[in-house]
């Protein structure tokens, strides 16, 4: 957006904890961006003492008070900057959750919030694929401060309220907010396809071996249990290899499950890797799960489609609105059984008929021009002008 506007970027961490700001600074003194004013908001002693228990990895959800308290550190400076110059309309780029609306929106100029997510919960009749007794805790807990906050947060009315433009980052959640609230948003997923699209590997279609990839965390909500489940029903001999990355705090139980149930033949635990080497695996690998149980739209999702692999998910989140039957397969979320049957019956399927991946990757390559990221300059610039030229017209009406 630097290319068509002067930006003014208020942020307060490029890492892993609030306030933590290398990253960026590294990144803007070897990418220096053009018309672009980057301006660090610190957290006060008091909002990092609030933020202690989260950054020790003690209790994380003190980070939800510390980031409000952020918030207000940041309407202040806004206010400031107000002072100096002109600013001609505001865009608040949140982490997608829509529980922390900030303050920015109480100042009187154009204003446009988004893509926002986390009003979807997981479906009841999903819950036994959670599988452990802490998971199904912090679900339940999540559940319940997702109901309170959607209905009742009055910031959240307000910003709701105030918007110009909301955008929303799954269809669903375009949905919900409309129903509960009444407001009307765009959807547009969070993130996109960065740099070039590639064909996919022609090469790996000659292998005897289906080459199959899963990335993420290892916890109860991405799922890893659902297609474990899925492969045990395949014959023993089948020509697979499963490839999983990523690291959680149910990684040692699935491996241990995988061991019970005999399948640790056909899987390869990868860890947490470098982004180069996942890029590899994409380029050797025929198809691409997901089985997050909630999510907004997943990162690799994109970078799947950047290497022209299909994708297999359920049938719902970000997933739901990116997957359709050119590039990949959705995954109906009757029960958590039936998902599980029909994952194993793709993956059976596949193996004996890899043509149909090699259809199905030709078909990723043209869905994937509809989500590359340079498309959002379009979407952002008529989104603006529109903006503009409604309080234009506005204040000249009154």
């Amino acid at each position: 957006m630097s290319q068509y506007h002067q930006l003014t970027v208020l942020y307060g961490t490029s890492g892993d904890h609030l306030g933590d700001r290398g990253e960026l600074e590294t990144y803007i003194q070897e990418n220096p961006l053009p018309n672009t004013r980057f301006i660090f908001v610190e957290a006060t002693k008091s909002t990092n003492r609030i933020n202690y228990l989260n950054k020790k990895g003690i209790f994380v959800y003190t980070f939800y008070f510390a980031y409000r308290q952020w918030h207000k550190s940041v309407y202040k400076k806004a206010q400031e900057i107000l002072k100096e110059g002109r600013i001609d309309l505001i865009h608040y780029v949140s982490p997608i959750g829509y529980r922390e609306p900030g303050y920015l929106w109480k100042i009187k100029l154009p204003y446009i919030w988004g893509p926002i997510g986390g009003t979807n919960d997981i479906p009841l009749r999903l819950w036994g694929s959670v599988s452990s007794i802490s998971g199904k805790t912090k679900l339940l807990f999540r559940t319940l401060a997702n109901q309170l906050q959607l209905h009742f947060s009055p910031r959240v009315k307000k910003a709701l309220k105030r918007c110009d433009v909301l955008l929303t980052a799954t269809m669903a959640n375009q949905q919900r907010i409309g129903k509960v609230h009444h407001v009307e948003s765009y959807w547009l997923p969070e993130n996109g396809i960065v740099g070039k699209i590639h064909h996919a590997n022609p090469t790996k279609f000659n292998s005897a071996k289906l080459h199959v990839i899963w990335i993420g965390r290892i916890d109860a909500n991405k799922a890893l249990i659902l297609l474990l489940k899925a492969l045990i029903r395949l014959p023993s001999d089948s020509p697979l290899m499963v490839h999983i990355v990523g690291d959680g705090c149910l990684k040692k139980k699935m491996e241990k499950f995988a061991s019970k149930k005999q399948i640790q033949h056909v899987l390869k635990w990868h860890g947490q890797i470098d982004r180069e080497k996942v890029f590899d695996l994409f380029n050797m690998s025929h198809l691409h799960v997901i089985t997050s149980l909630s999510e907004g739209n997943p990162t690799t999702i994109w970078e799947a489609m950047s290497y022209g692999v299909p994708t297999m998910s359920l049938d719902h989140c970000g997933m739901h609105d990116v997957i359709c039957e050119k590039c990949g397969i959705r995954i109906p979320t009757n029960s958590s059984k039936q998902i599980v049957s029909d994952i194993s019956r793709y993956m059976m399927f596949f193996m004996e008929h890899p043509e149909q991946l090699k259809a199905l990757a030709e078909g990723v390559t043209r869905c994937a021009q509809n989500f590359r990221w340079d498309k959002r300059i379009q979407t952002f610039n008529t989104l603006y002008d529109d903006m503009m030229l409604t309080y234009e017209y506005i204040k000249h009406s009154k």
